[in-house]
This record gives C-alpha cells, structure tokens and sequence, in this order.
C-alpha cells in the first residue's frame, strides 16, 4: 500500500467511524454514561465521585453496601472535624479492595480508611470488570469516560436499559445513601434465609484482608475495620453462632496482628430486628445508632 492508498483508507475510516462517535457523544451528552462495570451503583459511584470533584480526603470509607447505608455522612462530619468521603458501593467483597485502594488512595491521600463489614463481603470472588475501570489511565477515567463506550462495547439498547432501569438511588454529597423500607416492602423470603457460611470462597477473602491490612500499614495509613451488627434471629443455632464468633475472632486477630484497629457492634440487644430489613442491613433508624456508636469510638483514633 502506497502513500496515497494509506491516505485514502484513513480518510475512509474517519469518516465510517465519525457518525459513531458522534452518536455515542450525543448520548453521554443526553445522560446516557456508557456501561463501565457490572455493577450500575459501582458506575454510579465513580460519576459521583468525578461530579463532587473529591480531593483529598483524611478519612476514606470503602466497602460493600453496608457502608454505603450504614455510616450517615451527616453524623460523621458533624462529629469528626476531618474531610471525609465514602467510595463504598453494592456487593464489594474484600478481595476487591485491594484493587480499588490501590487506585483511590494515591488519587485522595487519606491517613484513615475505614470499613464496614459483615459476612457478606468474604462470601464470593472478586468482581472482575471492576478492573476495566480501576486499571484505565487516569487522565482517561477523568477526561475522557465516553471511551468507555468503545472499551467495554455495549448496544445502545444496553445503555439506554441501565439509565433508566437501574435500581434508583440518591447519593448524599459524602457518597453516602438513605436505607428505609417499610414493613410491607420487607422481602420475607431474605428476611428468613441462613446463608451459606462459610463458602469456599471465604478464605480467599480473609487472605485478601490480611494482604490489605499489610499494605496499608506500609503506606502509613491507619485502618480500621467495624463489624457490623447482624440479626438476631440469623445466628438463632448453634452452628451459626459459633460460625460468628470464628469470623469475629479471624477478622480481629488479622487486624490487630497488622497494626489496625478492630471494632464490633455486634449486640442484638441494642440492634433488635426490628432495625433490620433482612440479616445483615439496617434500617436508617438502626444507621443512626451505628454511626453514633462508631463516631464515638474514632474520636479516640482521629487527630
């Protein structure tokens, strides 16, 4: 192929692909983010975060769905007098946190992070389009996101499900979210289930805790894991008692062992199930106490 011909193909090829860039402009224009990742409340996130222009933040929250509804922003910035954010989103297991620090932490410079977590984040493996997110260049995951149409491709029908399908939630300025359901709404099937645990997956999770805690410890940031509490009537045998007690007593000893700070509030005469809205989410009532009990307890570690 001559010079000419390379010419010629080029033009021809800017002008096949023109249209489709300018579709999927108009479309991140009209609202319509590309799909990034599995998860549309992890997408959501990330946008949230970019709109809030997040700086630097002493106080980092990250996790799974426990401390995106359970840690009231209002309490802790009214009560801790620190820049905070919560990066946390649905589902996270331990083993994506790692990745995801990796990526914040250089970005926000925090000298705290804290988690909150029960059973549910050392159940399964990673998530791993989380990657096609974490591991873009910055300067690409900050200025240019309509990339990500092309990078993790998906039909426009796609696109336009998610926006307007997607499970609907409202972040505060900290990243936090409001839990409230009604009696009514309660799903009685997960009210009364007994989750598999452990799973085969669990200590995959504990070995991604221990290797988080270590490398935290090295970037002098201190780390503080809270146990949330869990329903009553989940751990009502034998065999999951002692279950909890195991993973409680792994979860400190990883902590403590690495130099972080190890918190529980597991006490089901202070959270009964009414606060609950299945085995381990509380109720915004119930968000309220934790955060008081936890904004208590780190006014003792934050300076």
């Amino acid at each position: 192929m001559n010079k000419v011909q390379l010419n010629k193909f080029v033009v021809k090829a800017v002008l096949f692909g023109l249209p489709v860039f300018i579709l999927f402009e108009i479309l991140f224009r009209l609202g319509f983010a590309p799909i990034v990742t599995s998860s549309d409340l992890f997408d959501a996130k990330m946008r949230h975060i970019k709109k809030q222009q997040v700086k630097q933040v002493n106080l980092m929250a990250i996790g799974s769905s426990i401390t995106l509804y359970e840690l009231k922003s209002d309490l802790v910035t009214q009560n801790l007098d620190t820049s905070y954010y919560n990066f946390a989103s649905w589902g996270t297991q331990i083993t994506d946190m790692k990745l995801m620090l990796a990526k914040f932490i250089p970005e926000h410079q925090p000298k705290y992070v804290i988690i909150c977590a029960s059973l549910g984040e050392f159940m399964s493996l990673p998530n791993s389009t989380y990657s096609n997110y974490l591991n873009t260049p910055t300067f690409i995951r900050n200025n240019l996101p309509e990339l990500f149409y092309l990078k993790n491709y998906n039909s426009i029908h796609q696109i336009i499900w998610r926006k307007y399908f997607e499970y609907p939630i409202c972040f505060d300025v900290q990243g936090g979210a409001l839990l409230t359901v009604k009696p009514k709404d309660i799903n009685r099937k997960i009210w009364d289930a007994h989750d598999e645990f452990p799973t085969r997956h669990t200590q995959s999770n504990y070995n991604g805790l221990d290797s988080l805690a270590v490398w935290l410890k090295q970037q002098n940031i201190k780390f503080i894991f809270i146990q949330a509490p869990i329903k009553k009537s989940f751990a009502n045998t034998v065999y999951y008692q002692q279950q909890i007690n195991m993973h409680f007593e792994k979860c400190r000893s990883i902590i403590e062992s690495r130099g972080g700070i190890y918190l529980n509030y597991y006490n089901t005469t202070i959270f009964t199930d009414s606060l609950f809205v299945d085995q381990y989410h509380l109720q915004n009532a119930g968000a309220i106490i934790f955060t008081k009990k936890i904004v208590a307890d780190l006014k003792k570690v934050i300076k």
